[in-house]
């Protein structure tokens, strides 16, 4: 899909993901590396544990389909060379400190008066400008600034990072988002631009909105694992199995409450359950009715008591058959090697076989992050050794950028951002929940035409999560529906009836890309599956988002992040070794396939603009999401290990934790990569005893944790960042939105509120120099802009909306 453009990646491990990612959608993406090569070849595992530059299995993880050429940007040949390089590029990916490049003559200024179409992208950990701008991060530093730690692990405990490094990679793939925004930008400018990725703010989206505690005035959420207090009363999400445990999905909510039915009647059959108040209850209030406590824990024991006895008596085996066939929304927690030999990844042939560091040996990489019909996504180069295309590269002619546009050109608009760079875009968002409607959000955003499709019936699922407006659980006054919908036109539609139906097929010939996010093969029951859709629009882009993909003896495993999660290794990756996983916050996956999402669907548009080609995609938020893991998931199929509930520890950094700060659940992370930083720390700790213990592990973690635990966190944080060291709090959701580097990047966005005066949403996560994001006027209310669409888009008249409306149709 992106075969005629190319990329110069000078970033290191925190962009590496983002220049592989446009290289398997095609671009020829060329790895511009320092003499000795780039830091990401000194991250671990290593193949066979051994270090070195052609062994980190890091490195292999993340740079397929990539070349290499060593440069020394400070010495005048190499600099030359990457200039002349520089000129023919349609992108350019880096991720030094803030102003580095612009003291190495390489900024965004100065390459883009060399090629005014480069796409320049840059992945920082706070974002190029701010008072946090020139602070040091590391991935456990970055997820504590972005909030998702202090939500992740235990009560009682210390907050948890995901042991395979994250933060990167939601930077990353935002990165990769932005940088086709700006294409599309380009197409209309004839100009590049620059995109500025903070991974402070990429991360904050896996708070699942609970960054907006504090601006909607809602109470703080608290980091718990296996449960949820539902009015004060604990109601347990994590049981035990014969052979590990099971995580069951918020199956008492009014989109979900079948769920709840169709496994008590299950343990009925089974002859776990013969109390008639269970088999009676109506699911889809049970939430509702605990909030307003008119369910307390006495009322609540016999539900708990019937599903630990049923799950204490099955396996994994028999609860994912029961899940599958029986359409149940829980999960068993699956380890990553479990994930990797399973029926539903051999079925997809998921693994992609490559060779590996070691000559003559293979490694099974994670496969594509979706399948294409027309275009699919091909691993057609083995990661680079250091500097093996330096002859190739730097003897092929002179290129012009593939984006180049002649100025003349009459379709160029010279005016900076005066068109957004997806206007003229029109999508039917069927999707729904978080994977979803958070990538058309960001398509949204940026001028796209989005509307998004709801039912009154069927309410969504995030309309009935928190965080609210006030605390008051209304459906209209739910922050993360609000977020992930903003700037779309809300269609409230029985889509189930004939006259629905009909409508909808008239906004397939109006759209350009039709999304759907149903349980595989609803869409067919529905008469909406691609191969109908094609007929009405031959060049219809159509993409499918599920937990397993369309395909697989799993494919009808349904239900949230949380469930992908836990059959994806992420339980595993997140917990202590003397407790049961504790897993990431939130629904894990969806914030991952949000991003591929979006990245895919640019992606299919671009290939369109240059073909006329539509095409269906199948997206399955459980292999993307192993893409997350894929140094973990290259150490299994390469070394045979598996690296699991580790805490904060860091195979390569020491000291590396979070330690306790003065006041109550107050922390503070600090990651210590070299010796160098190890020597400022007991400088500033004022302990030079301790500069000989570095490798005593545990006993300099106590040490750290008694002086941490003193004081202030800010204070720490600013005096650690002073002397060169890597720390932040972390920070709580309050904490978030106070956080002066959040709020210099205008992360809140107060908008106007049909139920209350007001309500806030997150802004985009994306910054691009000239291409502003769209600014929400209004949440989002149940058919909202009903009458918009069917009389400007659709053309129908007044009396037939009447119509509609009073036949039940538009709800």
């Amino acid at each position: 899909m992106l075969t005629p453009y190319r990329v110069l990646d000078l970033s290191d491990e925190q962009g590496l993901l983002c220049g592989q990612i446009l290289a398997d959608f095609g671009a020829d993406v060329i790895r511009i590396e320092p003499p000795g090569g780039s830091t990401a070849r000194r991250v671990g595992p290593f193949a066979g544990d051994e270090p070195g530059l052609e062994r980190s299995l890091y490195w292999w993880a993340y740079a397929r389909n990539t070349r290499s050429v060593v440069l020394d940007v400070e010495a005048p040949g190499d600099r030359e060379a990457l200039l002349a390089l520089v000129a023919g590029a349609d992108f350019l990916i880096e991720s030094a400190r803030p102003g580095r490049m612009a003291e190495l003559g390489l900024g965004y200024p100065e390459l883009s008066g060399l090629n005014p179409g480069l796409v320049y992208v840059s992945i920082s950990p706070f974002g190029q400008t701010g008072p946090k701008a020139d602070w040091l991060a590391s991935d456990l530093v970055s997820m504590a600034a972005g909030g998702h730690a202090f939500l992740t692990g235990e009560t009682d405990r210390a907050p948890l990072r995901v042991s395979v490094p994250q933060a990167h990679g939601h930077a990353a793939t935002d990165a990769a988002v932005g940088a086709l925004v700006a294409h599309f930008a380009r197409r209309q400018t004839g100009r590049g631009q620059h995109v500025d990725i903070s991974t402070q703010q990429s991360v904050t989206l896996a708070t699942m909105f609970r960054s907006l505690d504090a601006p909607l005035e809602e109470a703080p959420a608290r980091r718990i694992s296996g449960g949820v207090y539902l009015g004060g009363n604990w109601v347990s999400s994590r049981y035990a199995l014969r052979d590990g445990s099971v995580i069951v999905g918020p199956a008492w909510l009014p989109s979900t409450g079948h769920f709840m039915k169709r496994l008590v009647d299950w343990a009925a059959e089974l002859g776990f359950c013969a109390d008639p108040g269970l088999l009676a209850e109506d699911w889809s209030t049970y939430a509702l009715r605990m909030i307003r406590r008119e369910i307390g824990a006495e009322e609540h024991a016999p539900l708990d008591a019937l599903l630990t006895e049923l799950f204490a008596s099955l396996d994994k085996r028999e609860v994912m058959q029961a899940v599958v066939e029986r359409r149940l929304l829980l999960a068993p927690v699956l380890g990553l090697g479990e994930v990797i030999e399973s029926d539903q990844l051999k079925a997809r042939n998921f693994s992609v076989p490559l060779a590996g560091p070691v000559e003559g040996e293979t490694v099974g990489y994670p496969g594509p992050v979706a399948r294409f019909s027309r275009t699919p996504i091909e691993y057609r180069l083995p990661p680079p050794r250091l500097d093996e295309h330096r002859a190739e590269i730097l003897s092929e002619p002179a290129r012009p950028p593939a984006s180049a546009l002649p100025q003349s050109d009459s379709k160029l608009d010279p005016s900076p951002g005066a068109r957004p760079p997806l206007e003229g875009i029109k999508i039917l968002d069927l999707f729904w929940i978080l994977a979803g409607p958070g990538s058309t959000r960001m398509l949204a955003d940026y001028g796209a035409t989005v509307v998004h499709v709801e039912s009154g019936k069927h309410l969504d699922t995030l309309r009935a999560i928190p965080p609210y407006r006030f605390n008051n659980p209304h459906p209209e006054g739910a922050g993360g529906f609000q977020s992930v919908n903003a700037n779309k036109l809300d269609l409230s539609l029985d889509i189930h009836s004939p006259e629905g139906h009909d409508l909808v097929m008239e906004l397939v010939e109006w759209a350009d890309v039709v999304t759907e996010s149903f349980a595989p093969g609803v869409a067919a029951s529905l008469g909406l599956e691609y191969a109908a859709l094609s007929q009405v629009k031959s060049d219809l882009i159509m993409i499918s988002s599920s937990l397993m993909g369309q395909t697989g003896p799993w494919k009808s495993f349904s239900g949230f992040g949380n469930l992908a999660a836990s059959v994806t290794g992420y339980q595993g990756h997140a917990g202590w070794p003397d407790r049961l996983p504790s897993g990431p916050h939130g629904a894990y996956t969806d914030f991952i396939s949000a991003r591929y999402n979006a990245v895919a669907i640019l992606a299919a548009l671009e290939h369109r603009e240059r073909t006329g080609e539509g095409q269906y995609i199948d997206q399955s938020q459980a292999e993307a999401a192993l893409h997350f893991l894929a140094p973990a998931f290259v150490d299994y199929t390469f070394n045979g290990k598996l690296r699991e509930q580790v805490g904060n520890s860091d195979a390569e950094q020491s000291p590396h934790g979070i330690y306790p700060c003065a006041g109550e659940d107050r922390w503070v992370a600090i990651a210590v990569a070299n010796d160098d930083q190890y020597r400022a720390l007991c400088s500033a700790m004022d302990r030079p005893d301790l500069l000989a213990r570095r490798g005593e592990g545990a006993a300099v973690e106590g040490e750290i944790a008694a002086w941490t635990a003193e004081r202030d966190g800010e204070e720490i944080e600013a005096l650690l960042q002073a002397r060169g060291v890597p720390a932040h709090r972390a920070l709580d959701t309050v904490d978030l939105y106070a956080c002066p580097q959040m709020q210099h990047r205008e992360h809140y966005i107060d908008v106007g509120c049909d139920i209350y005066q007001s309500t806030t949403v997150e802004s985009s996560r994306l910054r691009l120099s000239e291409s502003r994001p769209r600014r929400p006027e209004k949440a989002v209310s149940l058919g909202r802009d009903n009458r918009y669409v069917l009389e400007t888009i659709l053309g129908y008249s007044p009396e037939k909306i009447a119509g509609l409306a009073e036949a039940g149709i538009l709800l």
